[in-house]
Protein backbone atom coordinates (compact mmCIF):
# COMPACT_ATOMS: atom_id res chain seq x y z
CA UNK A 1 0.00 0.00 0.00
CA UNK A 2 3.12 2.44 0.72
CA UNK A 3 4.29 1.92 -2.50
CA UNK A 4 1.35 2.68 -4.00
CA UNK A 5 0.93 5.94 -2.85
CA UNK A 6 4.26 6.58 -3.26
CA UNK A 7 3.84 5.45 -6.83
CA UNK A 8 0.53 7.68 -7.23
CA UNK A 9 2.04 10.97 -5.94
CA UNK A 10 4.98 10.51 -8.60
CA UNK A 11 2.38 10.30 -11.37
CA UNK A 12 0.19 13.13 -10.16
CA UNK A 13 3.50 15.47 -10.07
CA UNK A 14 4.28 14.16 -13.27
CA UNK A 15 0.94 14.58 -15.00
CA UNK A 16 0.48 18.12 -13.31
CA UNK A 17 3.98 19.27 -14.94
CA UNK A 18 2.98 17.92 -18.25
CA UNK A 19 -0.63 19.94 -17.93
CA UNK A 20 1.61 23.07 -17.41
CA UNK A 21 3.04 22.42 -20.88
CA UNK A 22 -0.73 22.15 -22.38
CA UNK A 23 -2.05 25.18 -20.42
CA UNK A 24 1.12 27.26 -21.86
CA UNK A 25 0.69 26.08 -25.36
CA UNK A 26 -3.06 27.54 -25.35
CA UNK A 27 -1.60 30.71 -23.46
CA UNK A 28 0.80 31.26 -25.23
CA UNK A 29 -0.69 30.47 -28.73
CA UNK A 30 -3.64 32.38 -28.16
CA UNK A 31 -2.00 35.66 -26.82
CA UNK A 32 0.09 35.46 -30.49
CA UNK A 33 -2.94 35.63 -32.61
CA UNK A 34 -4.20 38.62 -29.85
CA UNK A 35 -0.84 40.61 -30.94
CA UNK A 36 -1.17 39.47 -34.49
CA UNK A 37 -4.83 40.50 -35.02
CA UNK A 38 -5.03 43.25 -32.20
CA UNK A 39 -2.14 45.03 -32.03
CA UNK A 40 -0.03 44.49 -35.20
CA UNK A 41 -3.73 44.79 -37.24
CA UNK A 42 -2.54 41.50 -39.48
CA UNK A 43 -5.82 39.74 -40.13
CA UNK A 44 -7.03 36.63 -42.14
CA UNK A 45 -4.16 34.41 -41.29
CA UNK A 46 -3.76 30.82 -41.27
CA UNK A 47 -6.59 30.21 -43.88
CA UNK A 48 -9.31 32.80 -41.83
CA UNK A 49 -10.62 34.22 -45.11
CA UNK A 50 -13.98 35.53 -43.12
CA UNK A 51 -13.55 37.61 -40.12
CA UNK A 52 -15.68 35.94 -38.33
CA UNK A 53 -13.50 33.09 -38.86
CA UNK A 54 -10.82 34.08 -37.14
CA UNK A 55 -12.19 33.57 -33.54
CA UNK A 56 -11.68 29.97 -34.64
CA UNK A 57 -8.11 30.37 -34.56
CA UNK A 58 -8.44 31.38 -30.82
CA UNK A 59 -11.03 28.27 -30.31
CA UNK A 60 -8.40 25.69 -31.03
CA UNK A 61 -5.38 27.31 -29.15
CA UNK A 62 -7.88 27.68 -26.28
CA UNK A 63 -8.96 24.36 -26.22
CA UNK A 64 -6.14 23.42 -24.58
CA UNK A 65 -6.71 25.41 -21.89
CA UNK A 66 -10.47 24.98 -21.72
CA UNK A 67 -10.08 21.21 -22.01
CA UNK A 68 -7.26 20.69 -20.00
CA UNK A 69 -9.47 18.30 -17.85
CA UNK A 70 -9.51 16.07 -20.71
CA UNK A 71 -5.59 15.92 -21.25
CA UNK A 72 -5.21 15.57 -17.37
CA UNK A 73 -7.21 12.48 -17.38
CA UNK A 74 -5.83 10.76 -20.01
CA UNK A 75 -2.46 11.71 -19.18
CA UNK A 76 -2.71 10.56 -15.65
CA UNK A 77 -4.99 7.49 -16.27
CA UNK A 78 -2.28 6.29 -19.17
CA UNK A 79 0.54 6.84 -16.52
CA UNK A 80 -1.04 4.99 -13.44
CA UNK A 81 -2.11 2.17 -16.03
CA UNK A 82 -0.76 1.79 -19.11
CA UNK A 83 -1.87 2.01 -22.51
CA UNK A 84 -5.61 0.13 -21.75
CA UNK A 85 -6.61 3.23 -19.73
CA UNK A 86 -6.41 5.77 -22.43
CA UNK A 87 -9.10 5.32 -24.51
CA UNK A 88 -11.65 4.84 -21.77
CA UNK A 89 -10.34 8.00 -19.88
CA UNK A 90 -10.35 9.96 -22.89
CA UNK A 91 -13.90 8.79 -24.20
CA UNK A 92 -15.33 9.58 -19.93
CA UNK A 93 -13.49 12.63 -19.62
CA UNK A 94 -14.98 13.92 -23.24
CA UNK A 95 -18.51 12.85 -22.04
CA UNK A 96 -18.10 14.82 -18.42
CA UNK A 97 -16.59 17.57 -20.01
CA UNK A 98 -18.95 18.55 -22.59
CA UNK A 99 -21.97 15.97 -22.94
CA UNK A 100 -22.87 15.35 -19.68
CA UNK A 101 -24.88 18.91 -19.54
CA UNK A 102 -26.43 20.90 -21.62
CA UNK A 103 -24.28 21.14 -24.58
CA UNK A 104 -23.93 23.55 -27.03
CA UNK A 105 -21.80 24.06 -30.33
CA UNK A 106 -18.31 23.93 -30.11
CA UNK A 107 -17.51 27.61 -31.82
CA UNK A 108 -19.66 28.98 -28.66
CA UNK A 109 -18.20 27.33 -25.96
CA UNK A 110 -15.21 30.35 -25.90
CA UNK A 111 -17.83 32.18 -24.17
CA UNK A 112 -18.65 29.90 -22.05
CA UNK A 113 -16.38 29.14 -19.06
CA UNK A 114 -13.99 25.99 -18.69
CA UNK A 115 -15.62 23.88 -20.88
CA UNK A 116 -18.75 24.59 -19.49
CA UNK A 117 -21.63 25.15 -21.68
CA UNK A 118 -24.07 27.94 -21.52
CA UNK A 119 -26.98 27.06 -18.44
CA UNK A 120 -24.58 25.44 -16.25
CA UNK A 121 -24.21 22.25 -18.95
CA UNK A 122 -21.34 19.84 -19.08
CA UNK A 123 -17.74 20.32 -17.33
CA UNK A 124 -19.27 22.32 -14.44
CA UNK A 125 -21.58 19.41 -13.52
CA UNK A 126 -18.22 17.31 -11.98
CA UNK A 127 -15.89 20.59 -11.03
CA UNK A 128 -12.34 19.89 -11.24
CA UNK A 129 -11.35 17.87 -8.71
CA UNK A 130 -13.86 15.28 -10.37
CA UNK A 131 -11.50 14.30 -13.65
CA UNK A 132 -9.05 13.93 -10.82
CA UNK A 133 -11.38 11.37 -9.15
CA UNK A 134 -12.55 9.78 -12.36
CA UNK A 135 -8.88 9.34 -13.71
CA UNK A 136 -7.48 7.92 -10.35
CA UNK A 137 -10.27 5.67 -9.78
CA UNK A 138 -10.48 4.44 -13.16
CA UNK A 139 -7.02 3.44 -13.77
CA UNK A 140 -6.04 1.85 -10.18
CA UNK A 141 -9.45 -0.07 -11.17
CA UNK A 142 -7.75 -1.03 -14.46
CA UNK A 143 -4.48 -1.89 -13.21
CA UNK A 144 -5.78 -4.21 -10.45
CA UNK A 145 -8.36 -6.24 -12.92
CA UNK A 146 -5.29 -6.44 -15.18
CA UNK A 147 -3.23 -7.89 -12.32
CA UNK A 148 -6.44 -9.94 -11.03
CA UNK A 149 -7.33 -11.46 -14.04
CA UNK A 150 -3.26 -12.63 -14.68
CA UNK A 151 -3.70 -14.11 -11.22
CA UNK A 152 -7.12 -15.45 -11.79
CA UNK A 153 -5.87 -16.99 -15.05
CA UNK A 154 -2.97 -19.35 -13.83
CA UNK A 155 -4.87 -19.98 -11.00
CA UNK A 156 -7.62 -20.96 -13.19
CA UNK A 157 -5.54 -22.87 -15.70
CA UNK A 158 -4.30 -25.56 -13.56
CA UNK A 159 -8.06 -26.61 -12.06
CA UNK A 160 -8.39 -26.89 -15.88
CA UNK A 161 -5.61 -28.82 -16.48
CA UNK A 162 -7.51 -31.93 -15.84
CA UNK A 163 -10.13 -31.30 -17.75
CA UNK A 164 -8.28 -30.75 -20.75
CA UNK A 165 -6.43 -33.96 -20.34
CA UNK A 166 -9.40 -35.97 -20.14
CA UNK A 167 -10.40 -34.42 -23.51
CA UNK A 168 -6.99 -35.32 -25.06
CA UNK A 169 -7.65 -38.66 -24.37
CA UNK A 170 -10.91 -38.71 -26.51
CA UNK A 171 -9.66 -35.74 -29.00
CA UNK A 172 -5.74 -36.60 -30.06
CA UNK A 173 -5.81 -33.54 -32.03
CA UNK A 174 -5.30 -31.55 -28.53
CA UNK A 175 -1.32 -30.77 -28.46
CA UNK A 176 0.52 -32.05 -25.31
CA UNK A 177 1.86 -28.87 -24.06
CA UNK A 178 -1.46 -27.09 -24.34
CA UNK A 179 -2.95 -26.80 -20.95
CA UNK A 180 -5.74 -24.55 -19.09
CA UNK A 181 -3.23 -21.33 -18.90
CA UNK A 182 -2.89 -21.77 -22.79
CA UNK A 183 -6.74 -22.08 -22.89
CA UNK A 184 -7.31 -18.30 -20.99
CA UNK A 185 -5.18 -16.80 -23.15
CA UNK A 186 -6.40 -17.51 -26.17
CA UNK A 187 -9.30 -14.93 -24.73
CA UNK A 188 -6.41 -12.64 -23.63
CA UNK A 189 -7.21 -10.50 -26.56
CA UNK A 190 -10.91 -9.85 -25.67
CA UNK A 191 -10.79 -9.25 -22.26
CA UNK A 192 -7.61 -7.25 -22.01
CA UNK A 193 -8.63 -5.25 -24.64
CA UNK A 194 -12.58 -4.99 -24.63
CA UNK A 195 -14.03 -6.51 -20.71
CA UNK A 196 -11.39 -5.39 -18.34
CA UNK A 197 -11.16 -1.35 -19.20
CA UNK A 198 -14.93 -1.75 -20.52
CA UNK A 199 -16.05 -2.75 -17.30
CA UNK A 200 -13.43 -0.15 -15.76
CA UNK A 201 -15.00 2.53 -17.48
CA UNK A 202 -18.72 1.72 -16.75
CA UNK A 203 -17.59 1.54 -12.82
CA UNK A 204 -15.92 4.77 -12.73
CA UNK A 205 -18.89 6.65 -14.95
CA UNK A 206 -21.58 4.84 -12.24
CA UNK A 207 -19.39 6.57 -9.43
CA UNK A 208 -19.04 9.70 -11.37
CA UNK A 209 -22.54 10.19 -11.85
CA UNK A 210 -24.05 9.04 -8.88
CA UNK A 211 -21.50 9.98 -6.54
CA UNK A 212 -20.08 13.36 -8.11
CA UNK A 213 -22.80 14.28 -10.09
CA UNK A 214 -26.39 13.77 -9.26
CA UNK A 215 -25.28 14.59 -5.67
CA UNK A 216 -23.06 17.94 -5.92
CA UNK A 217 -25.52 19.16 -8.67
CA UNK A 218 -28.19 18.75 -6.03
CA UNK A 219 -26.05 20.25 -3.11
CA UNK A 220 -25.54 23.53 -5.17
CA UNK A 221 -28.88 23.70 -6.41
CA UNK A 222 -29.89 23.69 -2.29
CA UNK A 223 -27.89 26.21 -1.67
CA UNK A 224 -29.13 29.04 -3.29
CA UNK A 225 -32.14 29.23 -1.48
CA UNK A 226 -30.17 29.57 2.08
CA UNK A 227 -27.24 31.72 0.55
CA UNK A 228 -30.14 34.03 -0.66
CA UNK A 229 -32.01 34.11 2.50
CA UNK A 230 -27.89 34.79 4.01
CA UNK A 231 -27.55 37.46 1.28
CA UNK A 232 -30.47 38.93 2.65
CA UNK A 233 -29.67 39.30 5.88
CA UNK A 234 -25.82 39.48 6.17
CA UNK A 235 -24.01 40.51 3.55
CA UNK A 236 -20.53 40.48 5.84
CA UNK A 237 -21.40 36.50 6.67
CA UNK A 238 -22.67 35.81 2.53
CA UNK A 239 -19.32 37.06 1.70
CA UNK A 240 -17.59 34.53 3.89
CA UNK A 241 -19.93 32.06 2.70
CA UNK A 242 -19.40 32.77 -1.03
CA UNK A 243 -15.47 32.47 -0.76
CA UNK A 244 -15.76 29.30 0.77
CA UNK A 245 -18.19 28.40 -2.06
CA UNK A 246 -15.62 29.75 -4.91
CA UNK A 247 -12.55 28.04 -2.70
CA UNK A 248 -14.44 24.35 -2.98
CA UNK A 249 -14.69 24.29 -6.30
CA UNK A 250 -14.06 27.18 -8.22
CA UNK A 251 -16.29 26.27 -11.16
CA UNK A 252 -18.31 23.27 -9.91
CA UNK A 253 -21.79 22.98 -8.93
CA UNK A 254 -21.21 24.34 -5.46
CA UNK A 255 -19.15 27.67 -6.54
CA UNK A 256 -22.11 27.93 -9.38
CA UNK A 257 -24.50 28.50 -6.85
CA UNK A 258 -22.89 31.32 -5.52
CA UNK A 259 -22.57 32.49 -9.01
CA UNK A 260 -26.07 31.98 -9.42
CA UNK A 261 -26.94 34.17 -7.12
CA UNK A 262 -24.64 36.58 -7.45
CA UNK A 263 -26.23 37.34 -10.45
CA UNK A 264 -29.75 37.07 -9.52
CA UNK A 265 -28.74 39.69 -7.08
CA UNK A 266 -27.47 41.61 -9.89
CA UNK A 267 -30.44 42.07 -11.98
CA UNK A 268 -32.29 43.48 -8.67
CA UNK A 269 -29.74 46.46 -8.82
CA UNK A 270 -27.60 45.08 -6.24
CA UNK A 271 -23.62 44.39 -7.48
CA UNK A 272 -22.43 43.72 -4.01
CA UNK A 273 -22.37 39.88 -4.51
CA UNK A 274 -20.81 39.69 -8.00
CA UNK A 275 -18.13 42.19 -6.39
CA UNK A 276 -17.80 39.70 -3.93
CA UNK A 277 -17.28 36.75 -6.36
CA UNK A 278 -15.51 38.23 -8.61
CA UNK A 279 -13.00 38.95 -6.17
CA UNK A 280 -13.09 35.55 -4.53
CA UNK A 281 -12.63 33.76 -7.87
CA UNK A 282 -9.56 35.98 -8.70
CA UNK A 283 -8.05 35.35 -5.39
CA UNK A 284 -7.68 31.91 -5.92
CA UNK A 285 -5.04 32.67 -9.14
CA UNK A 286 -2.73 34.06 -6.47
CA UNK A 287 -2.74 31.98 -3.77
CA UNK A 288 -0.66 29.38 -5.14
CA UNK A 289 2.22 32.06 -5.58
CA UNK A 290 1.81 33.24 -1.81
CA UNK A 291 2.20 29.90 -1.14
CA UNK A 292 5.42 29.53 -2.94
CA UNK A 293 6.68 32.76 -1.21
CA UNK A 294 5.70 32.03 2.42
CA UNK A 295 7.65 28.53 1.90
CA UNK A 296 10.36 30.56 0.62
CA UNK A 297 10.70 32.42 4.18
CA UNK A 298 10.86 28.81 5.93
CA UNK A 299 14.21 28.16 7.11
CA UNK A 300 13.44 24.23 8.00
CA UNK A 301 12.07 22.29 4.88
CA UNK A 302 7.91 21.94 5.37
CA UNK A 303 7.11 20.06 2.47
CA UNK A 304 8.94 19.50 -0.53
CA UNK A 305 8.78 21.79 -3.53
CA UNK A 306 9.91 21.87 -7.07
CA UNK A 307 10.27 24.30 -10.26
CA UNK A 308 7.09 22.52 -11.47
CA UNK A 309 5.62 23.79 -8.47
CA UNK A 310 6.92 27.70 -9.42
CA UNK A 311 6.06 26.96 -12.61
CA UNK A 312 2.10 26.54 -11.89
CA UNK A 313 2.15 29.08 -9.16
CA UNK A 314 3.89 32.25 -10.64
CA UNK A 315 2.07 31.27 -14.15
CA UNK A 316 -0.83 32.41 -12.87
CA UNK A 317 -0.55 35.89 -11.58
CA UNK A 318 1.16 36.88 -15.18
CA UNK A 319 -1.61 35.71 -17.39
CA UNK A 320 -3.79 38.56 -14.83
CA UNK A 321 -1.14 41.12 -15.81
CA UNK A 322 -2.23 39.58 -19.80
CA UNK A 323 -6.52 40.12 -19.24
CA UNK A 324 -6.38 36.52 -19.34
CA UNK A 325 -7.84 35.91 -15.82
CA UNK A 326 -9.60 32.29 -17.24
CA UNK A 327 -5.66 31.25 -16.83
CA UNK A 328 -4.75 32.82 -13.71
CA UNK A 329 -7.23 30.88 -12.32
CA UNK A 330 -6.78 27.40 -14.27
CA UNK A 331 -3.05 27.14 -13.25
CA UNK A 332 -4.53 27.20 -9.47
CA UNK A 333 -6.37 24.23 -10.91
CA UNK A 334 -3.28 22.42 -11.43
CA UNK A 335 -1.57 23.44 -8.51
CA UNK A 336 -4.58 21.25 -6.12
CA UNK A 337 -3.93 18.51 -8.64
CA UNK A 338 -0.53 17.86 -6.42
CA UNK A 339 -1.70 17.75 -3.07
CA UNK A 340 -5.80 18.26 -2.97
CA UNK A 341 -6.45 17.45 0.66
CA UNK A 342 -4.17 20.45 1.70
CA UNK A 343 -4.47 22.67 -1.17
CA UNK A 344 -8.57 23.04 -1.61
CA UNK A 345 -8.59 24.01 2.30
CA UNK A 346 -6.18 26.64 2.07
CA UNK A 347 -7.97 27.85 -1.48
CA UNK A 348 -11.41 28.31 0.67
CA UNK A 349 -9.64 30.03 3.26
CA UNK A 350 -7.98 32.02 1.51
CA UNK A 351 -11.16 33.00 -0.72
CA UNK A 352 -13.28 33.13 2.46
CA UNK A 353 -10.63 35.83 3.90
CA UNK A 354 -11.18 37.85 0.41
CA UNK A 355 -14.58 37.50 0.60
CA UNK A 356 -14.68 38.77 4.53
CA UNK A 357 -12.34 41.43 3.26
CA UNK A 358 -14.41 43.22 0.63
CA UNK A 359 -18.09 42.72 1.82
CA UNK A 360 -16.55 44.31 5.60
CA UNK A 361 -15.18 47.23 3.56
CA UNK A 362 -17.98 47.93 1.30
CA UNK A 363 -16.59 47.77 -1.79
CA UNK A 364 -19.31 47.63 -4.65
CA UNK A 365 -18.29 47.34 -8.56
CA UNK A 366 -21.50 49.44 -10.16
CA UNK A 367 -19.77 49.02 -12.80
CA UNK A 368 -21.29 45.61 -13.46
CA UNK A 369 -24.49 47.76 -13.81
CA UNK A 370 -23.50 49.85 -16.64
CA UNK A 371 -20.28 49.69 -18.03
CA UNK A 372 -19.45 48.54 -21.23
CA UNK A 373 -16.18 45.96 -21.06
CA UNK A 374 -13.46 46.19 -23.36
CA UNK A 375 -14.54 42.72 -24.96
CA UNK A 376 -17.58 42.74 -24.56
CA UNK A 377 -19.24 43.30 -28.07
CA UNK A 378 -20.92 46.53 -27.26
CA UNK A 379 -22.82 44.72 -24.36
CA UNK A 380 -23.03 46.04 -20.90
CA UNK A 381 -22.11 43.57 -17.95
CA UNK A 382 -25.65 42.80 -16.76
CA UNK A 383 -25.94 41.79 -20.60
CA UNK A 384 -23.53 39.46 -20.88
CA UNK A 385 -24.94 37.78 -17.79
CA UNK A 386 -28.09 37.44 -19.49
CA UNK A 387 -26.24 35.59 -22.33
CA UNK A 388 -24.68 33.34 -20.30
CA UNK A 389 -21.11 34.88 -21.12
CA UNK A 390 -19.28 34.09 -18.00
CA UNK A 391 -15.34 34.50 -18.61
CA UNK A 392 -16.15 38.61 -19.45
CA UNK A 393 -18.74 38.99 -17.32
CA UNK A 394 -17.59 38.34 -14.05
CA UNK A 395 -13.87 37.93 -14.03
CA UNK A 396 -12.62 41.74 -14.71
CA UNK A 397 -13.50 43.83 -11.24
CA UNK A 398 -9.71 45.14 -11.28
CA UNK A 399 -10.02 46.71 -15.07
CA UNK A 400 -13.39 47.90 -14.13
CA UNK A 401 -15.27 50.61 -11.36
CA UNK A 402 -14.00 53.87 -9.83
CA UNK A 403 -9.81 53.60 -8.70
CA UNK A 404 -10.13 54.92 -5.41
CA UNK A 405 -12.96 53.14 -4.53
CA UNK A 406 -13.02 49.78 -6.23
CA UNK A 407 -9.77 48.89 -7.95
CA UNK A 408 -7.18 49.50 -5.88
CA UNK A 409 -8.61 48.61 -2.93
CA UNK A 410 -9.82 45.35 -4.31
CA UNK A 411 -6.33 44.62 -5.70
CA UNK A 412 -4.82 44.97 -2.15
CA UNK A 413 -7.55 42.46 -0.51
CA UNK A 414 -6.95 39.99 -3.32
CA UNK A 415 -3.34 39.78 -1.94
CA UNK A 416 -3.83 39.89 1.38
CA UNK A 417 -6.83 36.79 1.09
CA UNK A 418 -4.41 35.20 -1.64
CA UNK A 419 -1.39 35.44 1.11
CA UNK A 420 -3.83 34.46 4.16
CA UNK A 421 -4.91 31.27 1.66
CA UNK A 422 -0.85 30.40 0.90
CA UNK A 423 -0.57 30.82 4.48
CA UNK A 424 -2.94 28.04 5.33
CA UNK A 425 -1.55 25.96 2.19
CA UNK A 426 2.07 25.83 3.99
CA UNK A 427 0.50 25.08 7.42
CA UNK A 428 -1.36 22.64 6.53
CA UNK A 429 1.16 20.33 3.98
CA UNK A 430 3.45 20.91 6.80
CA UNK A 431 1.52 19.16 8.80
CA UNK A 432 0.77 16.33 6.45
CA UNK A 433 4.11 16.25 5.36
CA UNK A 434 5.10 14.97 9.22
CA UNK A 435 2.95 12.51 9.19
CA UNK A 436 3.89 11.35 5.57
CA UNK A 437 7.38 11.28 6.84
CA UNK A 438 6.29 9.02 9.97
CA UNK A 439 4.27 7.07 7.45
CA UNK A 440 7.45 6.49 4.77
CA UNK A 441 4.95 8.05 2.18
CA UNK A 442 6.84 11.38 1.93
CA UNK A 443 8.56 11.84 -2.12
CA UNK A 444 11.34 14.03 -3.01
CA UNK A 445 10.56 15.81 -6.50
CA UNK A 446 12.78 17.40 -8.22
CA UNK A 447 10.59 18.30 -11.53
CA UNK A 448 11.38 20.99 -14.48
CA UNK A 449 9.18 20.18 -17.55
CA UNK A 450 10.65 23.33 -19.05
CA UNK A 451 14.42 21.80 -18.88
CA UNK A 452 13.29 18.33 -19.41
CA UNK A 453 11.88 19.73 -23.15
CA UNK A 454 15.02 21.67 -23.69
CA UNK A 455 16.84 18.33 -22.82
CA UNK A 456 14.69 16.81 -25.12
CA UNK A 457 14.80 18.65 -27.86
CA UNK A 458 18.86 18.39 -27.68
CA UNK A 459 18.58 14.80 -27.49
CA UNK A 460 16.90 15.00 -31.16
CA UNK A 461 19.16 17.03 -32.20
CA UNK A 462 22.18 14.41 -31.24
CA UNK A 463 20.15 11.36 -32.46
CA UNK A 464 19.84 12.66 -35.43
CA UNK A 465 23.39 13.61 -35.79
CA UNK A 466 24.00 10.20 -35.07
CA UNK A 467 21.86 8.55 -37.20
CA UNK A 468 23.79 10.91 -39.83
Amino acid sequence: MKNEIISLKKNLYRSTAIMFIVQLFGALGAGFFFVVQNILGVQHILDAAEKGNEQILWFILFWATDFFFIAFTAVTAYLIAGIPALAPALSLSIYFCHFAGNPVPGNEMYIAYFATPLNNGGGANIGYMGYFIMAVFMALLIKYLYIGWDNAKNALGKKLDGVIAKLRGKIKAIPENFGGVELLEQVDLIVLILILPVASCALTFLLIRYGIQLPFNALGEALVSPLTNLANSSVVLCGVVIGLMVGFDLIGPVSMAAFSVSVAMLFAGDARFMTIYGACFITMGWIPLFTMIIRGFIKKKSFCLDTDDTNLAVSGPINAFFENVKLTVSFSMVYAYRSPLTIIPGFMIGSAATGLMVSLFKIVNTAYLNELPKYGNGYTFAQLFERGERYISFTLPLRSGDWLTCRIPLFFIILAGAAVGGAAIVLFRHIAYKGQIKRGTAIETKGDIVLEMRHYAQKLANDRKTAK
